[in-house]
């Protein structure tokens, strides 16, 4: 979703800002709670008045700071993009990647994007398939043994088959 030269990457928590009237009557109803005095066997006070009362209803600039602070908060969550242009992304990548732009944009700058098998595997295997890939396709000139530069001791155990 956008808004001029603004995108959100999760707009759908902006559905959030819609809970505001509810804070702001929260807020507004339910009075800040009252003073104790720290000192109350002093006898001689009891006569006085005080001039200090609590109020019935929370100030309107502190209700108002605080729905400005939810708000804002709500807008950073949705993740915004400033001069978001999917099509001139695309043509970047395409460009640094040597990949087809059609390829890139199944994927690229979607949900999918981020998209990691949460029961992926890493092995030697596994990052040496892409550069075979690569290899594949002329992205990079000539083949690399990725298990030469892998300090395997650091790859997690073996995944069972």
């Amino acid at each position: 979703m956008s808004l001029g030269s603004v995108a959100f990457l999760s707009p759908w928590l902006l559905a959030g800002l819609l809970a505001l009237p509810v804070i702001w009557w929260l807020l507004r109803t339910i009075p800040p709670r009252p003073r104790r005095l720290a000192f109350p066997p002093t006898r001689i006070l009891m006569g006085v008045e005080n001039r200090e009362q609590t109020p019935a209803q929370t100030p309107w600039w502190l209700t108002l700071i605080r729905m400005l602070a939810a708000a804002l908060v709500i807008l950073a969550l949705a993740e915004p993009v400033l001069n978001a242009n999917r099509e001139k992304a695309l043509e970047l990548a395409a460009g640094l990647t040597k990949s087809p732009k059609e390829v890139l944009a199944s994927y690229f700058i979607t949900p999918r994007d981020y998209y990691r098998d949460p029961n992926g595997c890493v092995t030697a295997a596994t990052v040496q398939k892409p550069i075979d890939a690569m290899v594949e396709y002329k992205l990079i000139d000539r083949p690399i043994d990725a298990s030469k530069y892998l300090q395997l001791q650091y790859l997690p155990k073996p995944c069972a088959t």
